[in-house]
């Protein structure tokens, strides 16, 4: 925890302010050095900039990346995960548990906060939450809207495209229970349209997951059947033996009862 000092010099109140009207409350080394540049020469803002984090004012999220702190949070920071998510990779969008958990479909507390992007894999951890960051194919980055919370415009998946990340990116059984579980809670919220226009763009093994899972849910997949060739197959999970013919999926016996 950063030992914060609650007292500012009037100058320093307003540097802070100069930052925060500049750029907000989340900012770059660079966007502190176009606010404060014209006030200080480079040796006197790298002090200022020293003298903030000291005293638990500028937040490092990572390096060269800070959150601007007020006297409530005591160096802590005090917004929504999905916003630090953001922080962190610009290209990038809130998507898999995080995104459920967003849309208020997945009531366990998250200490990961799961993102994709089109950039590399990475990951951060930041006050006890990990922020991690899945690389896809650039063809299939997309699917995700912009929000605001909390006075920042932060990137989500469409809850159809996190159906489709769920089955590009997992295959473990308890994945499949889980996506099964808030298919079924959420089905009236999906635009089943819409889902189908975007797995035409995924590969075939998810077209393949995605409708053997919907037809044990009683959605209409006629028009997805049409997009699933004749040859070939795939596996639902690794331990998958039982075959469907209709999808050409290995799935286990406990997904259909």
């Amino acid at each position: 925890m950063v030992s914060k000092n609650t007292i500012l010099t009037e100058k320093r109140l307003v540097d802070i302010e100069d930052i925060i009207v500049a750029s907000g409350k989340i900012v770059t080394a660079n966007d502190i050095h176009k606010a404060l540049g014209r006030k200080y020469s480079k040796f006197v803002l790298k002090k200022r900039v020293y003298e903030l984090k000291k005293n638990g004012w500028l937040i490092p999220l990572r390096r060269g990346l800070y959150f601007i702190s007020d006297i409530s949070s005591r160096g802590f920071v005090n917004i929504s995960p999905v916003i630090i998510a953001n922080a962190f990779n610009k290209d990038s969008y809130v998507s898999l548990d995080s995104a459920l958990n967003h849309y208020g479909l997945f009531e366990q507390m998250l200490r990961t906060v799961s993102s994709v992007t089109n950039l590399k894999s990475k990951k951060y951890v930041f006050q006890k939450n990990t922020y991690r960051y899945l690389k896809i194919n650039k063809k299939l980055y997309f699917g995700f809207k912009t929000e605001n919370i909390e006075g920042y415009y932060v990137k989500v998946a469409e809850l159809e495209k996190v159906i489709l990340d769920y089955l590009y990116f997992k295959n473990d059984t308890y994945s499949i229970d889980l996506l099964l579980e808030k298919l079924q809670k959420a089905k009236d919220r999906i635009n089943f349209r819409r889902l189908f226009t975007y797995a035409r763009k995924f590969p075939e093994a998810a077209r393949r997951k995605l409708g053997f899972i919907l037809d044990i849910l009683k959605i209409d997949t006629e028009e997805l059947r049409k997009t699933v060739g004749a040859k070939g197959y795939s596996k639902l999970t690794p331990n998958s033996k039982k075959f469907n013919a209709k999808w050409r999926l290995y799935y286990e016996d406990r997904f259909v009862g």
